[in-house]
């Protein structure tokens, strides 16, 4: 919205030299540059011309195009029902001095109108009669308007194709001419075209094109904003280091703008990425700038920080915080939906005043035709004769036009009332489907439950006759080691029962992973000494430890009690313990510690073997999947220990950190609440 002040300042200097045909011009030349910043200015100079080319008659001419500027004026201003008069009677000057140019400015002007109040058949129809007649005397200038209408109009309809068609047109147009500001808006419409059609290679070239001539002319306000539209459809695209980037890149150039508006659109943004990239701190510090700068300006942005803040605070469990701000988040949206309905409903009253007036015209100007036939008649009989039927031709078109106004408004209020109906009769057609479809979604619940109990029930089956020959081949291998085999036989029989054993060690993970997932009972609490708990664990596998001169050490304060279910605490230790030995090298270390905070307590095990990759973080509860490393004593992994621990966590309503360098080392970390007795 910024304006050119080194032209304005400029164009004010001429005025006090000039003719009144320069005065004119300048005068329509300030209107214009006014028009985005200060539209009451654009109204103010374009009257200055109207009052000056009417007070010259060899300049009458002249009041077109500041009829037209005026129009602009308005419109910017938002007083829609002024601007429609202003261009209908520029119109009608443009055709009595015959200006074809602004004649089709005209005809856009009122296209636009149309165009914003959603009737975009008659905005259509007045496009394309301005485009012609632009063709007709080969403009460039009014050429690239129409085609920036068409593409603007084609773009609301999701028609992309004629929509970059146009722009593109419009593009080449502007090439030609010295308008940086031009050609960056053009250049900015055809990249978000672009990226709609998810041509982000296209969309990043005239990003890129717009960026280099923004740099030329040293605007930062469309500095930012380009950066900004680029950080955005990065987002939009996942790549979320990229887009950090581009938005930093952003926020230096809106804040040498001063631009405010920009600076929060930037802050709400770098706090998405931040969000999305899981680094919930700098996140939050972002969308709480957003809601001390958005408070007097765009409800939307304070409205998405509510929102996001919310989730931050919940993804660190401070429930009453996430609520807090959540609330604000409600009141926000119910007051912006409250807003945008009221702008819809004047959307569409305007809409109305502006189709009523156009029938208005059209029907004058039938009228004045027919006035001026019937004064040709009569000025053949006499003058008095004429006066009379003058005065009642008046009084029956003011009687008429009275009573076809509220035969219109009626038959306006009937439609309304009409379309208020037929969307009831929509609703209701809606809620009978939406139930219908929640029985059906009912019924496919319940045989996913049926086809699931079967599963387990199956998976149980297995699971319990495979455990008994497992058992059996280990126990025949102990009979067979007690026989007097010799060295190599020996060596065979303590493969078979190493493979036995591992076989049954799967089973039994399994059989823990279906209960598991089916268990339902209410979690009891045990008071439990930390210490204890560590040590008693690190006792199970004292042989393991043994067996590969691994040292485990224990840092945890004596006597300190915790409540929690020992069943599943055990069940968690002995996983993540025994994991650790499978993937430590010889000789190297164990260390497992634990202790208390405000509101929970946490247990870590950190070993120095391989470590986790990328790749293994993305699978590392995942039933069944083995992931890079491998056992460096020869024992077995059936990827089914971390999915067991996750699960337990889960069910102590716990949290997992992991911490690793692949090659060096890995540490989980977990945190429980205290559970009540």
């Amino acid at each position: 919205m910024a304006q050119n002040k080194t032209a304005i300042d400029s164009l004010k200097n001429t005025l006090s030299n000039s003719s009144s045909s320069a005065k004119i011009q300048t005068y329509n030349q300030l209107a214009w540059e006014y028009r985005k910043s200060f539209p009451d200015s654009t109204i103010f100079y374009s009257q200055k011309a109207i009052e000056l080319s009417s007070s010259n008659p060899e300049l009458a001419e002249e009041i077109v195009k500041a009829l037209n500027f005026k129009g602009v004026g308005y419109f910017y201003g938002g007083e829609n029902i002024k601007a429609f008069e202003h261009y209908q009677q520029a119109k009608d000057s443009a055709l009595l001095y015959g200006d074809s140019l602004q004649y089709g400015y005209s005809l856009n002007n009122i296209g636009r109108l149309f165009f914003n109040q959603g009737n975009y058949v008659a905005a259509y129809d007045n496009f394309f009669r301005a485009l012609e007649i632009f063709k007709e005397i080969d403009d460039s200038v009014s050429l690239s308007y129409g085609y920036k209408s068409l593409a603007e109009l084609y773009q609301s309809q999701n028609n992309l194709e004629k929509a970059l068609e146009m722009s593109l047109k419009t593009a080449e147009i502007r090439k030609s001419f010295n308008d940086p500001s031009g050609i960056i808006s053009i250049y900015l419409e055809i990249a978000d075209i672009y990226g709609q059609m998810e041509n982000y290679n296209n969309s990043l070239k005239y990003f890129t094109q717009a960026y280099e001539v923004a740099s030329k002319i040293n605007d930062e306000a469309n500095l930012a904003i380009i950066k900004l539209s680029i950080a955005r459809m990065n987002t939009k695209r996942g790549q979320l280091g990229i887009a950090l980037t581009n938005a930093t890149e952003a926020l230096e150039f809106a804040s040498q703008a001063k631009n405010v508006n920009l600076i929060i659109q930037v802050y709400s943004l770098l706090g998405q990425i931040h969000f999305y990239r899981n680094e919930y701190k700098q996140a939050k510090d972002y969308f709480l700038k957003v809601s001390e700068l958005a408070t007097n300006n765009d409800i939307t942005y304070e409205q998405d920080a509510y929102f996001y803040l919310s989730k931050i605070f919940e993804k660190k469990a401070s429930t009453q915080e996430a609520f807090d701000y959540f609330k604000k988040y409600s009141e926000l949206k119910e007051k912006t939906e409250n807003v945008n309905t009221a702008r819809e409903i004047e959307r569409l009253e305007a809409r109305l005043e502006l189709d009523v007036k156009e029938t208005e015209n059209q029907l004058l100007k039938q009228n004045e035709e027919t006035y001026k036939q019937v004064i040709q008649k009569q000025r053949a009989f006499n003058i008095a004769l004429t006066a009379t039927i003058v005065l009642a031709v008046i009084l029956l078109i003011s009687i008429w036009i009275t009573a076809n106004r509220r035969r219109k408004h009626n038959k306006i209020l009937q439609l309304k009332n009409n379309k208020i109906e037929q969307q009831q009769k929509n609703i209701t057609l809606k809620n009978k489907e939406i139930k219908t479809q929640n029985d059906e979604l009912i019924i496919r619940n319940k045989e996913l439950d049926d086809l699931n109990n079967e599963k387990d029930s199956l998976l149980n089956l297995v699971a319990h006759d495979m455990k008994a020959p497992f058992h059996r081949i280990k126990g025949l291998t102990e009979l067979l080691r007690l026989s007097g085999l010799n060295e190599e036989q020996n060596q065979y029989t303590e493969m078979i029962r190493n493979n036995a054993k591992h076989g049954a060690y799967l089973i039994n993970d399994l059989l823990d992973v279906n209960s598991m997932s089916s268990e339902k009972e209410e979690l009891t609490s045990d008071k439990i000494e930390l210490k204890k708990l560590l040590e008693d664990t690190v006792s199970n596998f004292v042989v393991e430890l043994t067996n590969k001169e691994i040292k485990c050490n224990i840092e945890c304060e004596p006597n300190i009690y915790i409540r929690t279910n020992k069943n599943y605490i055990n069940r968690i230790l002995e996983n993540l313990v025994s994991n650790a030995i499978k993937f430590s090298d010889l000789e190297s270390d164990l260390i497992l510690r634990a202790g208390i905070g405000k509101n929970n307590f946490w247990i870590s095990v950190k070993d120095f073997g391989p470590g986790f990759t990328e790749e293994d973080k993305k699978n590392l509860f995942i039933k069944f999947k083995k992931l890079s490393a491998r056992p460096t004593g020869g024992e077995s992994s059936n990827g089914l220990g971390l999915a067991i621990v996750k699960t337990l966590v889960d069910r102590l309503n716990g949290k997992i950190n992991l911490e690793t360098e692949v090659g060096k080392y890995s540490e989980f970390t977990l945190y429980f609440p205290f559970l009540e007795e």
